[in-house]
């Protein structure tokens, strides 16, 4: 079975005060502190906020081709006036745009990583609930 480092500790006793403990709470009807269907929603809400973010940002991150239409006016009315600033601004704005694209792409990873892990998060979580019922089937005095 299992064995310590430590001669103090019976594991023994150890391992049935934890099964005492485990039946104990699923004779109250706590199987799990949270059910799996609430868990899959709860990260599909934060896997779907984060992408809504990422696009968000690489929306924005995108060189501006439009004047906006609250800024027409006497000094804007030109068409020609309008488009050397923009120019003047994607000119300006060149590196934070490469900095930002950087970052949305950063995101973008970490959201895939995000859904990769909850995704194996769930793997385990499907085969401690089998190990769990298992455990109790050979634990059962026959």
């Amino acid at each position: 079975m299992l064995e310590s480092l430590n001669q103090d500790i019976d594991v023994d006793a150890l391992m049935l005060r934890l099964r005492g403990r485990v039946l104990e709470l699923e004779q109250q009807g706590h199987h799990e502190l949270l059910p799996a269907d609430a868990m899959a929603l709860r990260n599909s809400v934060f896997i779907d906020s984060l992408e809504a973010f990422v696009n968000t940002a690489d929306q924005k991150a995108q060189i501006r081709t439009q004047w906006p239409s609250l800024l027409g006016g006497f000094i804007f009315g030109s068409s020609k006036i309008r488009r050397a600033l923009l120019d003047t601004l994607a000119f300006i704005f060149k590196d934070q745009r490469h900095v930002n694209q950087a970052l949305v792409a950063a995101f973008r990873e970490s959201i895939s990583l995000n859904r990769h892990l909850i995704e194996q998060l769930d793997l385990l979580r499907r085969d401690l609930e089998d190990l769990r019922k298992s455990t109790d089937r050979s634990a059962r005095p026959r």
